[in-house]
């Protein structure tokens, strides 16, 4: 029998270390960051992790539930779950020779458990699998934070009642979290955890097809986390209405469906409360909140009605971005929300940086507030300085209104303000110097683009778009990068000097970060995790020294064109001038290059760069296609950008073009 057991619990391991080994890792989460960035304060289980968890248990779907035991806390000293005693009679009993605890029965066990089977007394004689057809978990899924598993009918099957359905739904609470049957003894990162003190209850599978069994775990050392048994349809169907919209559901959860959740809801109430209620949007919490706000620059106090339409935009581009970076930096393990049954339990190879949620300062170097008791009773992380506080909000909106009511009488210019902070805001001032247009017309001073561009700059298309971007303006919208470096990549790089392009989507979308040049950022302003990546894979393919800034004039100044195939964006809207116009200026850029040179490396890097191609004589020039280096999708496509080679291939096609390779080591 012991020789059984061992055999048993060997074959156990893929399920005990493989499924559980990074599921809850975010107790103590790690992120890697640079040396300035402080240790990450533990964070409640949200959205991400909710997620990966589920993702991780899968192969827990289509095994025999046989055993659900309570081992400590209020489910043992005092009221059994809600909807237990009902759900227990509908477990098929479990044969004797098929279960090998001492005691169990529902209700009773050893005095300090509380298992929901029974025993059956058929002799040691029958065979295990009489049972096996019944009692199987059909699915295992999340909406948001909420966990729930839908069995098979039990031994109620014969019931003619049309809601009979069997599931069982858990919440985690702040600390709940599930352990595998080895490491159940171990105690958790945090000193409060004292090793084994803490298993509130476990549940266990049996794998038909071989008879294995394995033990799931779930510790709660605040016993915070909710069980509930149900047996109606009816009543999981109404729980899940009851949820709002997953923000992880990216395929339904757009932003349409957002907006129209911020305008059901009062708009007297405060952000971080409509934010925080699960039946508005399911999924984020706290740290996703902190950070969604601050990369939306929207203040946490300020009510809904503070928050105008692109603000709420902004902001639901922020809250996805960030909950789906968080949920790849754990793992992704369930590509595009469809099923996953082949978990390899490993941490995500992408980085996600915080920027908020428990720093001392942001990334432009102002003062992370952290407020006990924020507009949601929790704790808030903040940066005033960045955030558009409410007495600056005010200003802003007499300002504007003021602007408004003279700019019948006045001309429509734009002004810069706070260039040495790296802002990039233009406002109605009552002045005639040049239009935003016109500025931008005359940043443009390659005279090798200028003849290039003479006839576009002045088409009727052109100026459409650029009215579109001065409309923004006027209403309120920040455009990236600053006016005078829209054309840095073509005043840098000339069309005679050109030898590689690097094609990128749109400029970086927060304060001080782009300069007109693909991927490139300001020197002192930290490295996007895109250009991180960038910078990864030179080191690895070219030995380039560790970079100390992310500035990349000194790849433009050897022949490089950084070359956007958008050149502006709003600010905290990723992508949000795509389709506007700047496509067809690009597309002439690519164009004339194809036409005027030869032997060029093209670079597409991601999607919108690949389209390009189209423009390109692969007869002529040399096209490296890869993902795009950002961690959503770096190591996750046919020809992953990491691992590409992509700079030594680039300065292999130029030699054999007899052309100077670049010295990518040179920034």
């Amino acid at each position: 029998m012991a020789a059984v057991k061992r055999r048993q619990l060997l074959l156990s391991i893929f399920l005990l270390r493989v499924m559980f080994s990074s599921a809850y890792s975010y107790v103590h989460y790690s992120y890697r960051r640079l040396s300035t960035r402080r240790t990450i304060p533990t964070m409640m289980p949200e959205g991400p992790e909710v997620r990966t968890l589920v993702d991780q248990l899968q192969p827990a779907v289509g095994m025999r539930l046989t055993d659900f035991r309570f081992l400590s806390g209020r489910y043992v000293r005092g009221a059994r779950p809600r909807g237990f005693e009902a759900f227990a009679k509908t477990i098929t009993p479990v044969a004797t020779s098929d279960y090998n605890y001492a005691g169990g029965g529902s209700g009773g066990g050893d005095g300090n458990t509380v298992s929901i089977t029974t025993q059956h007394d058929k002799d040691d004689n029958d065979e295990a699998n009489d049972f096996v057809g019944v009692d199987i978990i059909k699915s295992l899924q999340c909406k948001g934070k909420f966990i729930y598993l839908i069995l098979d009918e039990g031994n109620a099957s014969s019931s003619n009642d049309t809601d009979y359905q069997r599931s069982i739904w858990i919440t985690l609470g702040m600390t709940g979290r599930f352990v595998n049957e080895e490491d159940v003894n171990k105690p958790r990162a945090s000193n409060r955890d004292t090793p084994g003190s803490d298993p509130r209850w476990f549940f266990e599978t049996l794998d038909t097809s071989n008879g294995q069994r394995r033990k799931i775990y779930y510790r709660d050392p605040r016993n915070f986390g909710t069980l509930i048994f149900s047996l109606s349809a009816l009543e999981l169907e109404n729980k899940l209405a009851s949820l709002g919209p997953d923000m992880l559901d990216l395929d339904n959860t757009t932003e349409e469906v957002f907006l129209d959740a911020m305008n059901k809801s009062t708009q007297k109430r405060n952000i971080c409360k409509f934010l925080m209620d699960q039946s508005r949007i399911a999924g984020i919490g706290n740290y996703i909140l902190a950070e969604g706000l601050y990369r939306a620059r929207i203040d946490p106090f300020a009510s809904l009605d503070e928050i105008n339409l692109e603000q709420r935009k902004s902001l639901f581009k922020e809250l996805r971005e960030v909950i789906t970076a968080s949920y790849n930096s754990q793992g992704l393990t369930r590509p595009n929300g469809g099923t996953y049954r082949s978990v390899d339990g490993s941490r995500g190879q992408f980085e996600f940086q915080l920027q908020c949620y428990g720093q001392d300062v942001s990334p432009n170097n102002n003062p992370v507030v952290k407020e006990v008791d924020g507009p949601h009773g929790r704790a808030i992380w903040y940066v005033p300085e960045e955030q558009n506080p409410k007495s600056e909000r005010s200003n802003s909106n007499s300002l504007l209104k003021e602007n408004t009511q003279s700019s019948k009488s006045a001309t429509h210019t734009f002004e810069k303000e706070n260039v040495e902070k790296g802002v990039t805001r233009y406002s109605m001032v009552h002045r005639s110097e040049d239009t935003f247009g016109e500025a931008i017309s005359n940043s443009l001073t390659d005279s090798t683009w200028k003849s290039v561009l003479k006839d576009h700059l002045a088409s009727e298309s052109y100026h459409s778009m650029i009215q579109l971007i001065e409309t923004q303006i006027s209403n309120g919208a920040e455009i990236y990068p600053p006016v005078e470096d829209i054309f840095s990549a073509l005043n840098m790089c000339s069309l005679d000097d050109v030898r590689v392009v690097i094609v990128g989507q749109d400029p970086y979308h927060q304060p001080k970060q782009g300069h007109g040049l693909a991927f490139s950022v300001r020197n002192g302003v930290t490295p996007p995790p895109s250009l991180r990546n960038i910078f990864k894979e030179a080191i690895a393919d070219v030995a380039i020294d560790p970079p100390t800034h992310g500035n990349l004039e000194g790849w433009a100044k050897q022949g490089v064109l950084l070359l956007n195939t958008v050149l502006t964006v709003r600010r905290g809207e990723a992508n949000s001038h795509a389709k506007i116009g700047w496509e067809k200026l690009t597309d002439l850029i690519i164009n004339k290059i194809n036409e005027e040179k030869s032997g060029v490396v093209f670079l597409l890097w991601g999607a919108p760069a690949a389209r390009k191609a189209s423009c390109i004589d692969e007869a002529k020039h040399t096209v490296i296609r890869t993902s795009h280096p950002s961690p959503l999708g770096a190591t996750k496509t046919t020809s992953p950008f990491l691992g590409s080679r992509c700079f030594s291939r680039t300065n292999e096609a130029l030699k054999q073009s007899g052309k100077e390779p670049i010295d990518w080591n040179a920034l």
